[in-house]
């Protein structure tokens, strides 16, 4: 713009004239000028306090939304989380969203996510379980040492701190150790037992229900401290017995239904007595 003004002034200098304008009146021309012309391109007014462009809105408005979606949706999965326990019940039937159905001792618990459950079978169980599973995509039981995975079959799991153990009932069952990492598939009739140095697998006793499902026992020629650690289990009692009777043989019947009709069972035929002293029980011989 000053080489314009210059151009300006040198032609303004340049026609004949008589007398030369007053150089007030030449700088008042060219302020008029400057007032007249347009701006010089590139030249640009900054505000310091312009508002955020239309694009840097969109972009808060899009962030507030994915937050505000993530939010929604955790709070939805948190609503679905299910945890159930069985507590002060011998045994407790669990039924899954799928149809599964898990029978779980006294003391067990088992977690899912109903709304994940539609995607995967996935769930967490600590305690002593039975597992009848729906035919389907991969079943996942997650527990504090191992986990195991199905598609549809039946098994066992006894989870706790210390050990981890599974029995094949039928189908497939793929078991994997979580300290190691070593994996292997059983069959029916197969077992493992784990821990976090041990990984063995074994062959069952026998196939079918475990007999706590039903909370029927039959036994035939047992030992008596088997007899007794399973009415103990049954009914969260404590029995105490002389010595003397550690090597009796047991064969008869028990359920988990009446602890008298139970206790009447067992030792009859054993020629023993039971008496009670709150939730203990003192078991001796027939005078």
């Amino acid at each position: 713009m000053e080489n314009f003004d210059k151009k300006v002034k040198e032609k303004l200098l340049s026609y004949p004239t008589s007398e030369l304008p007053a150089e007030s009146e030449l700088m008042k021309m060219m302020s008029m000028l400057d007032e007249a012309l347009p701006t010089e391109k590139g030249s640009v007014t900054i505000d310091s306090e312009a508002k955020p462009s239309f694009s840097i809105k969109i972009f808060y408005k899009l962030a507030a939304s994915i937050s505000f979606l993530f939010i929604a949706f955790y709070s939805v999965l948190l609503l679905n989380d299910v945890s159930i326990e069985a507590t002060e019940i011998a045994v407790k039937t669990v039924k899954l969203p799928d149809g599964s159905q898990v029978n779980m001792k006294d003391g067990a618990s088992i977690k899912y996510n109903k709304l994940l459950w539609l995607f995967n079978r996935d769930l967490t169980f600590e305690g002593v379980g039975f597992f009848e599973v729906e035919k389907g995509e991969k079943f996942s039981v997650h527990s504090m040492l191992g986990s195991t995975q199905v598609l549809g079959t039946s098994f066992t799991i006894i989870s706790n701190q210390t050990k981890y153990e599974v029995g094949c009932l039928t189908g497939k069952v793929s078991v994997t150790s979580k300290s190691t990492g070593e994996n292997v598939l059983l069959l029916p009739g197969d077992g493992i037992v784990l821990n976090k140095a041990i990984f063995k697998v074994i062959k069952l006793e026998r196939l079918g229900e475990p007999s706590w499902v039903s909370g029927e026992f039959y036994f035939e020629d047992e030992s008596f401290d088997n007899v007794i650690s399973i009415l103990q289990d049954q009914y969260s009692v404590e029995i105490s017995y002389p010595k003397e009777v550690e090597k009796l043989k047991y064969t008869g019947y028990f359920d988990n239904k009446d602890l008298k009709k139970a206790l009447k069972l067992v030792c009859e035929p054993l020629e023993l007595e039971y008496n009670f002293d709150g939730k203990k029980i003192k078991l001796s011989a027939l005078n």
